[in-house]
């Protein structure tokens, strides 16, 4: 059964040419501060296996708040302003909603 105050997010990274080991280092700093913020549920990176320059965070946080306050972080903030030398495209967000039987 879904948690109804949950948010769900597939946000999907990719990285400009050369750039791909730095996206990944600046993906993997983020994860265990943001694992420790009270308002986070579950933050997990993947790489593509055929395609290494893509990455998905999936992420699912108690409700806006939770997220509004994860984007403020002072290192949050610090990776947004990195995005331009280290993104091929825009930062894509999907947001998913759960299908129950």
């Amino acid at each position: 059964m879904a948690i109804p105050d949950v948010i769900s997010i597939i946000a999907v990274l990719k990285a400009k040419p050369g750039k791909t080991d730095a996206l990944r280092a600046a993906l993997q700093a983020l994860i265990q501060p943001t694992r420790e913020e009270p308002g986070n549920v579950e933050y997990v990176l993947f790489q593509l296996r055929d395609t290494p320059d893509v990455f998905y965070v999936r992420e699912s946080w108690h409700g806006q708040q939770g997220l509004d306050a994860h984007i403020a972080m002072p290192y949050f903030q610090a990776f947004i302003e990195q995005m331009n030398e280290l993104l091929a495209e825009p930062l894509r967000l999907d947001y998913l909603m759960p299908v129950e039987p």
